[in-house]
């Protein structure tokens, strides 16, 4: 139950976000930024909305650590 209201929240505010700023991109006319706005906002949804349904999501670390791993024993260091 929690879950749900931590969903409908998330999307609450993505939704309220999303109709305070689109406007005033529009009436700029700012076509490449509604664009990049707009993608953002979904992709940082998604996350937030699987964050609160404690979905199990890969942490960019663990390939960090991993890609410097592997050039650290490529050098011998």
């Amino acid at each position: 139950m929690i879950k749900m209201w931590a969903t409908i929240a998330v999307l609450a505010v993505s939704t309220l976000i999303f109709f305070l700023e689109f406007p005033r991109l529009k009436r700029k006319k700012k076509t490449k930024e509604i664009w990049w706005f707009s993608t953002l906002l979904l992709i940082a949804t998604t996350f937030s909305v699987l964050e609160s349904r404690n979905v199990q999501l890969p942490n960019p670390l663990d390939y960090i650590q991993a890609f410097y791993t592997t050039i650290h024993s490529w050098i011998g260091l």
